[in-house]
């Protein structure tokens, strides 16, 4: 995944210092001199126990005023809407021809492995970290993509 996401960078131009690492994020991460961080559909990968604790380490890491990019998996605020988006992303899935197999696989594959917070959950996880300012600024189905300020 690193070497298309540079493949990706590269073909783009992007001109931007930037550096991709592959670490073991339960164990913590060292940054240098960061104005933006991402992640990617990563935290939801994290153990619960750890999240708060890296965020925090990423954040005192962080150039003042830089941002905190979170794109996520989450669940629903009500049970019905979770349901709901689920149903619609596995609609989506079959549209872009996987079919019921595949689909299967990957929620069994990522059973107890991917675990999602609520929006308001991972919002107020960026907040209790210190970010000054946090916003959602995108919200498809059970994605949401969340911006913060330190």
């Amino acid at each position: 995944m690193l070497k298309k996401c540079k493949t990706n960078f590269d073909s783009e131009n992007v001109s931007r210092k930037f550096e991709l690492q592959r670490v073991d994020l339960n164990q913590g991460v060292r940054i240098e001199n960061a104005s933006v961080v991402v992640m990617c559909l990563t935290l939801q990968f994290i153990r619960p126990l750890y999240r708060e604790k890296l965020l925090k380490e990423i954040y005192d890491q962080m150039n003042d005023n830089s941002c905190f990019i979170l794109i996520e998996k989450v669940l629903g605020e009500d049970s019905l809407f979770n349901r709901l988006f689920i149903d619609y992303y596995y609609d989506f899935k079959r549209r872009n021809h996987y079919n019921d197999m595949e689909i299967a696989q990957k929620r069994e594959a990522l059973e107890n492995v991917l675990i999602p917070y609520k929006l308001m959950e991972n919002r107020e996880l960026l907040i209790n970290t210190g970010f000054r300012y946090v916003d959602t600024f995108f919200k498809w189905y059970n994605f949401s993509g969340m911006i913060a300020v330190k």
